[in-house]
């Protein structure tokens, strides 16, 4: 340490002090440090490397000779050694007087300067590599934001057509299906109405007075019924609110809505607050519902309760009377010859007709009475509440019954003309015992037959003879179907002679050997079988056995040319395959057609007689020849007989046998030979049973005749023979017997 006073201290330093001295200020391996005078000799080189102190030299004596001069002076110097690599060092020269040192002193620091770049070059590009990550970390995250805004805002602008896109589709939903929107805030008690649901009642939307009024609106009836519904949905019982209800329009009618809605807000405890739902416009709905219902338990004509409604009321009030013990009846109303009426006046002329009598019927009943149509001319009337006493409901329903027939039987004026009808009425009681709907309709229907067995325009009350026959009737058909299965009928044949008494042809007619009950005629089975489908089964087999008979015949010369007379009925004749049936019988047989006669009744001819002649013809043009049975006692006018393709006329057998008694008989005797004669038509007299007979039939010009005078019906043709006129004998046993035929 420095004292006062002049003088010189000096001091000696332990080089291997100042070479750790040196050593300290190394950071790095490949650096050296050097202290050097100012005639450029090495004081001190850490480390001691003789090679780097020569590898530094020109570059610190560079430094030293320009910086001696100055007090202190630093330098950063950049050179390149012998070898050639480039080296930095960092030099410090300190001057004398400012240290108070002997001499001067250059002290340096070297590194390779590759050594030094590759630092800041590993760091220049590890933070250029950062930035750059960052860069790119920074892009892609910009990128994705922008990408999730975009899809952000493409989502909200989605959602947001979505929300038009469903605004506009539930309008044009709500438009399209008439449907009002309402609102119901339940706190306040106070409902809303949009434009739509106030116009159906005719008022505006600013009309909150009146549509808030609406309980006072609802028709009184259809009230009870919305409250209960609106309770049990409020109370959880329903899964929705909907109900149809009338409510007054503005302009004071009552149009029907169907109201529906839910609850869209709650309270925390649950409590509903308000309620939103739609409305529409019921009232073309209810109105076709109502004439959907009135057409299918109406009649369209005469507005009149159908069979339907009919039978339900029926089925209530047979009910009503096992509750109550009291009497009820039914009346079958049908028209006498209403059909013939419909026919010759058009079918309007029928319609207007049972129109007046559906009023007339409903003016003679109570209001707590039935008045239906079954369908054609038949109307049903329903009483009840008769009384108890079945004395009393008799009377009753007869007083009924005789005003209906009074009721009906009055001339009415349709059209300008005076149409009058009679009705034929069939009343059945029931009371308090077990009824059948069937029962009491069939048993009505059977009375009113009987009324009009009964010469008609009047009524019978059912008798249980009635059913009685009707089980009777039944059974025979049954047996008649069972007949033909087992080939119980057969055909007997009936001889038709000319003058000389020379068999020329036969009238088939069928009988039936019934196991049990014997032989049965004609008369008693034939009406059974044209009530029913069996008769076309009947007359399809008679054809068929008939036409095999003639084929049987044909193979002797005896009877090879022997006509076949065949009585068609009706309903046999009017099927639709009737001229392919007998076509197909004919060619199945073989028979000869020239030899087939087809009989038709006169009641045939009154309805459609363009077909009836359009039939004929068509099988007259194949060969088969037709005859009109029993002239004179149908309803034929003279001008069938010209547009008819006919071959023959039949005498009824009541004229022949009434011919030699009453000149008015004998008269239409002659009448209708002369009139067979100008027409080209060959006549037969039926019944012929004596030989008076014969020869007044003869005397008139009659040439073929058939009677039991020549011969019984049989199954098979007796041998042909000449009945001898002079011969005083008659027929024994025949006058009088059954000559039913089909």
């Amino acid at each position: 340490m420095a004292v006062r006073g002049a003088g010189v201290i000096s001091a000696v330093l332990n080089t291997d002090y100042l070479d750790a001295v040196m050593r300290s200020a190394l950071y790095a391996p490949d650096m050296n440090s050097a202290i050097t005078e100012a005639g450029g000799r090495r004081m001190l080189y850490v480390p001691a490397d003789p090679v780097a102190m020569r590898r530094e030299a020109a570059i610190a004596d560079t430094f030293v000779r320009r910086h001696l001069d100055s007090r202190l002076a630093e330098s950063v110097l950049a050179g390149a050694t012998a070898s050639g690599e480039r080296r930095l060092v960092v030099q410090r020269s300190m001057r004398l007087p400012g240290l108070r040192l002997d001499r001067a002193l250059v002290v340096s620091l070297g590194r390779g300067q590759a050594v030094i770049d590759a630092g800041w070059q590993r760091l220049a590009w590890t933070c250029g590599l950062a930035w750059l990550v960052f860069a790119v970390t920074a892009g892609v995250s910009m990128a994705v934001l922008q990408r999730r805004r975009r899809v952000h805002d493409d989502a909200a602008r989605a959602w947001a057509d979505q929300q038009t896109a469903a605004v506009q589709k539930t309008e044009a939903a709500l438009d399209g299906a008439s449907l009002g929107l309402w609102e119901w805030d339940m706190r306040a008690d106070w409902r809303s109405v949009d434009a739509r649901g106030a116009a159906m009642l005719g008022y505006s939307s600013d009309d909150t007075a009146a549509l808030n009024d609406w309980r006072r609106q609802i028709h009184p009836d259809d009230l009870a019924g919305l409250d209960l519904a609106l309770a049990e949905y409020l109370a959880g019982h329903r899964q929705r609110y909907d109900i149809e209800y009338r409510i007054r329009h503005q302009d004071g009618s009552w149009i029907w809505l169907q109201s529906r809605g839910k609850i869209v807000e709650r309270a925390a405890d649950g409590t509903a607050l308000r309620m939103l739902g739609t409305r529409m416009d019921i009232s073309q709905r209810k109105q076709a519902e109502a004439r959907i219902t009135h057409l299918a338990f109406y009649d369209g004509l005469t507005q009149l309760p159908n069979r339907r409604l009919l039978m339900d009321r029926l089925h209530h009030a047979i009910a009503k009377s096992a509750r109550t013990a009291s009497h009820g009846a039914v009346l079958f109303i049908d028209l006498d010859n209403f059909k013939s009426l419909n026919d010759t006046m058009g079918h309007e002329m029928g319609d207007q007709l049972l129109q007046v009598v559906a009023q007339r019927l409903q003016q003679v009943t109570r209001t707590s009475d039935t008045v239906a149509r079954l369908g054609g001319d038949e109307f049903v009337i329903l009483l009840e509440d008769l009384g108890g006493a079945e004395g009393a409901a008799t009377a009753g329903a007869a007083a009924v019954a005789a005003k209906v027939l009074e009721a009906l039987s009055t001339p009415c004026l349709l059209d300008g003309h005076q149409v009058r009808t009679t009705p034929s009425i069939g009343v059945v009681l029931f009371g308090a015992g077990p009824h059948a709907i069937g029962d009491l309709l069939r048993h009505a229907d059977m009375a009113m037959y009987e009324a009009k067995a009964g010469g008609r325009a009047t009524w019978r009350f059912f008798d249980p003879q009635m059913q009685q026959a009707l089980d009777t009737s039944a059974a025979l058909e049954a047996d008649l179907r069972q007949a033909l299965i087992r080939q119980q009928l057969y055909l007997s044949y009936q001889p038709v002679v000319d003058r000389t008494a020379q068999v020329t042809g036969v009238e088939a007619l069928l009988r039936w050997a019934h196991p049990q009950r014997g032989e049965i005629g004609p008369a008693e089975f034939i009406p059974q079988a044209e009530k029913s489908e069996l008769i076309l089964e009947l007359g399809e087999w008679v054809l068929q056995a008939a036409c095999l008979q003639l084929v049987q015949w044909a193979a002797s010369a005896a009877t090879a040319h022997l006509t076949m007379a065949v009585n068609v009925s009706a309903r046999q004749f009017r099927q639709p395959g009737f001229i392919d049936q007998v076509r197909a019988v004919l060619q199945r047989t073989g028979a000869d057609p020239r030899l087939l006669k087809l009989e038709l009744t006169e009641s045939m001819l009154l309805a459609d007689m363009d077909d009836v002649i359009g039939k004929m013809a068509a099988l007259r043009a194949h060969g088969v020849s037709f005859a009109l049975d029993d002239f004179g006692t149908g309803y034929s006018s003279l001008r069938y007989l010209k547009l008819l393709p006919i071959d023959q006329l039949k005498i009824d057998r009541s004229f022949v046998q009434d011919m030699l008694h009453s000149r008015h008989a004998a008269s239409i005797v002659r009448a209708i030979v002369n009139l067979a004669y100008s027409l080209d038509l060959a006549v037969v007299a039926e019944g012929v049973e004596t030989r008076a007979q014969w020869r007044a039939l003869e005397a008139i010009g009659c040439t073929a005749f058939q009677g039991y005078l020549f011969g019984r019906p049989a199954a098979t043709l007796p041998p042909p023979a000449r009945f001898n006129l002079e011969d005083g004998q008659q027929a024994e046993g025949l006058v009088g017997a059954d000559q039913q035929s089909c």
